[in-house]
């Protein structure tokens, strides 16, 4: 894998968790006893990006370096399998 591959994919991995990660722990407006009126209804009370920013780099990361080194010692090889 170069290193442009290696970067390619830890950033798509790195977005496809963030993504899943997003929604855990929300809490919407409408459901917490100090919504304001003129507020979107749907909007979070906290987010705590900080957090998820941080769960997700670490998800990736252990998925990242399985990914790197099952490509280093060739454990799957899609060339082998098909030809």
């Amino acid at each position: 894998m170069s290193i442009t591959g290696g970067i390619i994919i830890y950033v798509n991995l790195w977005m496809i968790i963030f993504f899943m990660v997003l929604p855990f722990g929300i809490t919407n407006q409408i459901d917490s006893p100090d919504y304001q009126k003129g507020t979107d209804p749907g909007a979070p009370v906290e987010s705590r990006m900080k957090k998820k920013i941080l769960i997700t780099t670490l998800i990736a990361t252990v998925i990242f370096s399985l990914i790197l080194v099952v490509d280093q010692l060739d454990l799957f090889n899609i060339r082998k399998i098909l030809f």
